[in-house]
């Protein structure tokens, strides 16, 4: 459908941002868009009412903001082993029971990040291992909470929100 006639390869730490001259029906138009590593983000159930919440400072938006965990899919991982490390390394809870909920892309008009959901019962196991600038807080609430978040957009992670929707529509 478009005809690439120019293209440049920005690489960005764990980003690369590609920015093109396409055509299209004669006419040409600049593109830009960015393309990111897959990644995962799954629901720790504490309980069949209860939720596994993080609270995370996030620099690009400058607040706090609740979430799953989530992260990267390493180089030869399966997107089920990347759930599980990073439920381990952000929360020291592990979990035998996950359920796949699918995937999204959360903004495909301008990368190509795809995200692999998940659900699973968890326990507490071990000591989070995170990252240096990971400043992560845990909190447990109810499902009717997380739902309470959500409605007054306090819970505003994209791929913690296709998550649940696809747990719900699931359960």
């Amino acid at each position: 459908m478009y005809k690439v006639v120019k293209k440049e390869v920005i690489k960005a730490d764990r980003f690369t941002v590609i920015q093109e001259k396409v055509e299209k029906n004669g006419q040409i138009a600049p593109f830009s868009y960015v393309t990111i590593g897959k990644g995962i983000s799954i629901i720790p159930f504490v309980d069949k009412k209860h939720v596994l919440l993080l609270k995370e400072y996030r620099h690009p938006v400058g607040s706090w903001q609740y979430e799953f965990p989530s992260g990267g899919i390493d180089e030869g991982e399966e997107p089920l082993q990347a759930a599980k490390r990073e439920l381990l390394e952000e929360t020291g809870y592990e979990t035998q029971e996950i359920e796949p909920l699918g995937f999204t892309y959360p903004s495909f008009g301008s990368t190509n990040e795809q995200i692999f959901l998940f659900a699973g019962h968890v326990k507490k196991l071990t000591k989070p291992k995170r990252e240096v600038l990971e400043e992560i807080k845990m909190e447990i609430v109810s499902v009717d909470q997380l739902e309470d978040l959500i409605i007054n957009g306090k819970f505003a992670h994209g791929a913690g929100l296709a998550a649940w929707l696809n747990w719900k529509l699931r359960h």
